[in-house]
């Protein structure tokens, strides 16, 4: 329980409503910055092990102790509020000692966390810890642990390469990532296999370089057979990234997909994602690029025609409904038939395909100059400007 004479000075700190960003524990470029949680009605905080609570907009210690029990954390109109008490701060940071856990509903993380008031009086949770620790949280999520370990290491170096890229081109917002599949799934602690560490600790501080500056080192589950340009999808235009014909991936689970949906159904995920249809009629696919993905999709319904970004029109759908633009569109009475190949947007590394490639005997450097041609690997503290 937190102690109340050491909650009092809250209560003449006044609700600063400034950037949150501004007040992060620390910028070090080895710390990322990962939102864990946002738009929540509340938490619940338990620490176990010593710990100290900073206000973060003053920085004044506010709490410490040897553990802390469970405690809902709830916005207010004036601040936040912690269990039944009531304090005017729109933020706090919470900073474990001796390797304590902090536990945020049921995740358990290491480092620092932020829980701060938003301006839409929800919650938002920020994780800040050093980024190997936070690769510990990644690499289960992001292929299995029972993978062969170059190709382990390989997605250990892609995924260092992508969060760094994100800490460089992310310094005026309130966080560098998320933990979900819109950067790089992150689940804490609980996340943690003693394979998927060692891979890590075996490519520790190494990332991937074009001309001296870190690439954004894209990646995804499977091409289909060709991987996409990052010019198409991202704007990026970087030789690294210019998509190439991949033979790694051919048998790998989920090659292929089917999609029914209704119009209905189609209409309300467009709709919902903000493209305006009324009395869906016909899907029709238009051009293709190089890498044999739709490059738009022409939508009519009762009012007329409307042409829609391949990858638009399936993250409108659904990133897991409509694995990749690979697809074909089969118009039926009473719906659409969507059937394709590859999962996921394609740019960069195919994750099966290094599976395969491993399985091959190609370590993680050759995979990885397979997938990204002319990167080099350095050490991230001795890259050009970082």
């Amino acid at each position: 329980m937190i102690s109340r004479k050491r909650f009092l000075i809250f209560l003449i700190i006044p609700l600063f409503l400034i950037s949150f960003s501004k007040y992060c524990y620390s910028r070090d470029r080895a710390n990322i910055r990962v939102c864990v949680a946002s738009g929540k009605d509340r938490v619940l905080l338990r620490i176990k092990g010593p710990y100290k609570i900073e206000s973060i907009n003053s920085e004044l210690t506010l709490d410490k102790g040897r553990a802390l029990k469970s405690e809902y954390i709830a916005p207010t109109n004036s601040g936040l509020k912690l269990g039944d008490r009531e304090f005017k701060i729109y933020g706090i940071r919470i900073i474990p000692k001796k390797d304590a856990a902090i536990f945020i509903d049921k995740n358990r993380f290491r480092g620092i966390v932020h829980i701060i008031r938003t301006e839409q009086l929800k919650l938002l949770v920020v994780n800040h810890l050093d980024i190997e620790k936070y690769l510990y949280g990644v690499l289960y999520h992001e292929v299995p642990c029972h993978w062969p370990m170059e190709a382990l290491k390989a997605q250990a170096i892609a995924a260092r390469t992508f969060a760094l890229y994100r800490i460089e081109n992310m310094r005026d917002r309130d966080y560098d990532v998320t933990s979900d599949i819109y950067s790089q799934v992150y689940g804490g602690i609980l996340s943690e296999r003693r394979r998927t560490k060692k891979a890590v600790n075996l490519t520790r501080g190494k990332v991937l370089t074009y001309n001296g500056n870190i690439i954004p080192a894209y990646y995804h589950a499977m091409c289909g057979g060709h991987t996409e340009s990052a010019k198409d999808i991202f704007g990026i235009d970087l030789p690294s990234l210019g998509g190439k014909a991949c033979r790694y991936c051919k048998g790998a689970p989920h090659m292929y997909w089917k999609r029914k949906l209704s119009y209905r159904q189609v209409q309300g995920y467009l709709d919902k994602y903000g493209i305006n249809v009324k009395g869906l009629k016909h899907i029709e696919t238009g051009k293709r690029n190089k890498s044999g993905r739709i490059e738009s999709i022409k939508v009519k319904d009762s009012k007329g025609a409307k042409e829609i970004k391949g990858y638009k029109f399936r993250l409108a759908l659904g990133p897991n409904a409509i694995k990749s633009t690979n697809f074909t569109a089969k118009i039926t009475p009473k719906g659409v038939i969507f059937r394709g190949k590859g999962w996921g947007h394609g740019v960069g590394m195919c994750q099966w395909g290094v599976f395969g490639m491993a399985k091959r005997r190609f370590n993680h450097r050759e995979i990885l100059e397979f997938y990204y041609p002319l990167a080099n690997i350095e050490k991230y503290d001795e890259v050009i400007g970082f």
